[in-house]
Formats: C-alpha cells, structure tokens, sequence
C-alpha cells in the first residue's frame, strides 16, 4: 500500500538527506530524490514547493532526530555525575559519527545559499545538547541558569576540541559501531568524559 501523508513526507525527507549528503545540494535532483524515496516528482512538489525548500526540511528532520536520539541527562541515570557521563558519551558518539560529519561538511559548504540550514544544524548537533545540559544543572544541582548555561557550554566546548574539528577535516576516521538514521558512531572513552566532568561541575552526591 502506497504511503501517504505525514508517513510519505517523512520517508521523502529521509531519501532528500540521503541524496543531499551523496551528492551534495547541486547534484541533487528532485527526480533523484523522488526515485530514492520511491515516489513520483509530482508528489515531491506536492509537499515541498522546490528543492531549495526540501534541502532545509531536512534540516529540521536532523534537528528532531537528534533531540529523539539524545534525550535528556535524566534518561540515562539517576546519579547526576553517572547521567551527565553517559549523556555527553552519546552526545560526542552523535556529532563524531560519519554522518552527522557529512551533513556538517554540506551544512558549511551551502552554508551562504540557506543560512538557515546551517543555524538549523548548528541547533540540532549542538545548542540543544548545551541547553539539556543547563537545564539538567539548574534542576537537579541547583546552578543558577547564567552559570549553568556557562559550565554546559565550557563542558561541551572542552569534549569536542579538538576531537570534533580533527574529525570534521578528515583527520579522524570514525568506526561505526551503531547505524541509524544519525549514521554509525565511534566508540568514546567514557574516563575522559568524567575526569571533565568532575574537574568542572559541582556536582551533589
């Protein structure tokens, strides 16, 4: 039976991000694009306008995988030093893997054509993990929100530097060990994660 509605859209945008990240924004065709996601154009232009439109719905898409992916520091345990571990641990899994790279390397080279797009991305790998991370300080530890957005962000930016910007020019090369739709991830060193972790946040037993 042939998909409709949200289900259809959701499987179109899905086979855009495929191509996208294949082929790049130029080399992409909506007849490419339609054949992947098994429609047809026509129904393409049904839900989405041009391509230069379904090129940001992806974006969007990414941004809702990644905050379904990452959860919330409180998912992952009850102890707030073991949460915050294991939710950072995800978090560098995500933005390392090939995938999420990719989309970074084609977010940046069209980054002048969809800005949005590339305030899209920037959301959807980093600021909603910074924010989850504040949110989780100000909660469970009492951080005032000014300081809590300020550890989150000294926290993440000490994960992944120089990890992130090494791997994002090729000079590492991610093993997968996992595959979704967030692409496969490499393996992370939970014991550097926690020394930065506990050197830097007041945590409460």
């Amino acid at each position: 039976m042939a998909k409709r509605g949200d289900e259809l859209r959701k499987q179109v945008l899905h086979a855009a991000k495929a191509v996208f990240m294949e082929t790049g924004f130029e080399r992409a065709s909506m007849d490419r694009i339609a054949g992947h996601a098994g429609t047809t154009k026509r129904t393409l232009y049904a839900h989405f306008i041009s391509k230069e439109n379904l090129f940001l719905a992806v974006f969007d898409l990414v941004l809702d995988l990644q905050m379904d992916h990452l959860q919330a520091p409180a998912d992952y345990a009850t102890d707030p030093e073991q949460a915050l571990v294991l939710f950072c641990g995800r978090f560098l899994e995500t933005v390392l893997s090939s995938k999420p790279l990719r989309l970074c390397r084609l977010g940046i080279t069209e980054a002048e054509r969809f800005p949005q797009g590339a305030v899209r991305l920037h959301e959807a790998l980093f600021d909603n993990a910074q924010a989850r991370v504040a949110q989780f300080l100000h909660e469970r530890l009492a951080v005032a929100p000014a300081a809590s957005q300020q550890l989150a962000q000294e926290l993440l930016a000490q994960l992944l530097y120089p990890r992130f910007t090494r791997a994002l020019f090729g000079a590492v090369e991610p093993q997968a060990s996992w595959s979704d739709d967030l692409g496969g991830s490499p393996a992370v060193d939970l014991n550097i994660i926690r020394s930065a972790v506990a050197a830097r946040l007041p945590l409460k037993k």
